[in-house]
């Protein structure tokens, strides 16, 4: 498992860092209003063009709570303004799946200890639109 990380310099620099690695980082210009932000969010997407059918997202698997199937984030956390490190609390989230028919979307907030707060998206695809 590869841990990820993103942090701020001191210049403001928002960096990417795969185990001890930097990936890259997004200029402090970039994210200006940052600072006034009251969200986040964390998911999948896939595109096709039109007239196609959707493709798998992630390993094809619904979620079902078992990692090793869906995709998943774990141990998810947001900073504040004191840059504190907070679990999502459960009042505060919003799931949105525009094709549930061919995907699914599972919140588990605090459910296991191993995973801290995580949750699940994936499915198979196919034609969504009908």
């Amino acid at each position: 498992i590869n841990k990820c990380y993103a942090f701020q310099d001191n210049i403001g620099n928002w960096w990417l860092k795969v185990r001890d690695k930097d990936i890259g980082y997004f200029p402090a210009a970039l994210f200006s209003n940052l600072f006034e932000a009251n969200e986040v969010g964390w998911g999948g997407y896939t595109v096709t063009p039109a007239g196609t059918t959707s493709p798998a997202m992630g390993s094809g698997y619904y979620p079902d709570e078992d990692i090793t199937h869906a995709s998943y984030f774990k141990f998810l956390k947001y900073l504040n303004i004191f840059r504190e490190h907070h679990d999502p609390y459960p009042f505060m989230i919003y799931s949105s799946n525009d094709a549930p028919k061919c995907y699914g979307l599972a919140n588990y907030e605090d459910k296991r200890k191993d995973l801290g707060f995580f949750f699940q998206f994936g499915g198979p695809g196919g034609n969504c639109r009908s």
